[in-house]
C-alpha cells in the first residue's frame, strides 16, 4: 500500500474532496434554515386569529371556575377544611344545583 507513490496523494485529495462536500452540504443547510427563520418570523407578525380566540376563550373559562370556586369555598367556611376530592364532589354538586354544568 505504501509502496504505491501515488497513495498518500490520492488519500489526501479524497480527503480534500470528501471535506468540500461537506461543506457544500452545510453551506445548504445553512440557505434552508435561514429561509425557516425568515418564514417564520414573519408568520409570527401576522398570529392566527381563531387560535388566539380560542386560547383566549379557555383561560376565560379557566378564570370563571377558579372565582367560582371560591365563592362556593367562602359561602361556608367548612368547606376549606375538606379533603380535595370531597370539596371538587361537592362543587360539582353546588354548580349543578345552580344550572352552572353543561347540559349532555
Amino acid at each position: 500500500m505504501l509502496e504505491n507513490p501515488y497513495f498518500i496523494p490520492a488519500l489526501v485529495g479524497s480527503i480534500l474532496v470528501f471535506q468540500l462536500l461537506l461543506l457544500l452540504q452545510v453551506a445548504r443547510l445553512s440557505g434552508k434554515v435561514g429561509r425557516l427563520m425568515r418564514q417564520l418570523a414573519s408568520r409570527e407578525s401576522f398570529p392566527v386569529h381563531g387560535a388566539d380566540a380560542d386560547l383566549a376563550g379557555r383561560k376565560e373559562a379557566v378564570s370563571d371556575q377558579k372565582n367560582w370556586f371560591e365563592v362556593f369555598l367562602n359561602e361556608d367556611p367548612q368547606r376549606r377544611e375538606l379533603p380535595k376530592k370531597e370539596q371538587f364532589a361537592a362543587f360539582r354538586q353546588w354548580r349543578e344545583e345552580r344550572g352552572m354544568n353543561w347540559k349532555a
